[in-house]
């Protein structure tokens, strides 16, 4: 059993940082450079990497623009796919 303090896992949040990492590490970047770029503090970069920030729509949009990609890039992993007619 979890105890009740502890964090529990949140799996969209996990996904988003996996894919913010991803794109950041496709492009070669440093957390530091991508901290720098989106005008965000690294601590905030690594946060929300490791899915224990839930970043604001502005900050998806600044991680995006530093990253030179698209916000939906980072937000499709981060969504449920449905099955055609559900």
């Amino acid at each position: 059993m979890v105890p009740h303090d502890a964090p529990r896992p949140r799996p969209r949040l996990q996904a988003f940082g996996f894919a913010a990492r991803d794109a950041r590490e496709s492009c070669g970047m440093s957390i530091e450079a991508l901290a720098e770029a989106a005008d965000l503090s690294a601590r905030m970069v690594i946060g929300i990497e490791h899915g224990k920030r839930n970043p604001s729509l502005l900050t998806i949009l600044a991680l995006a623009q530093g990253l030179g990609v698209a916000p939906g890039r980072l937000l499709e992993s981060a969504t449920p796919r449905r099955e055609p007619g559900t």
